[in-house]
């Protein structure tokens, strides 16, 4: 497991917090911790989070991403998040936030190790066989 690291730039209005390691539930307060003080520091109209570095995020990341978002909308201010392209962005297409929020995906990010740590390109998850048509309408097993 890769801990999770924060570093915030300041550029005019804008914030832009890049995020790398592991984004789970139990580094997620990290994130909401430096999301706080960037915030508190500096406070910008736009605001950007960089995943292009992140290898992995759960659904407690999602929605720590998903909780940024409708505060900076009720203070007025919008939120970017950039996805390296593969799995990170497959799983914010999935979740349907990119439907509802400015995600964008770049292109440039080499694609992260796969969840269980090992690099097997863009793999697919397996999905179970289908079972084989043995001719049988009741659905019960084949007769032998």
């Amino acid at each position: 497991m890769r801990e999770l690291h924060v570093d915030v730039r300041y550029d005019d209005d804008r914030t832009t917090l890049r995020v790398r390691g592991e984004l789970d539930i139990a580094s997620m307060p990290g994130l909401e911790h430096s999301a706080a003080q960037a915030e508190a520091e500096h406070p910008s109209r736009r605001v950007t989070v960089d995943l292009t570095e992140l290898d992995f995020i759960d659904s407690c990341g999602l929605n720590a991403l998903t909780r940024m978002h409708r505060r900076l909308l009720r203070g007025g201010r919008s939120l970017t998040v950039i996805v390296p392209q593969g799995r990170i962005d497959k799983v914010f297409q999935y979740s349907g936030l990119k439907q509802c929020m400015d995600i964008q995906v770049s292109a440039t990010a080499p694609d992260r190790p796969s969840l269980c740590g090992h690099d097997h390109g863009d793999s697919q998850i397996p999905r179970p066989a289908a079972p084989a048509d043995d001719g049988s309408d009741d659905g019960g097993p084949p007769a032998a």
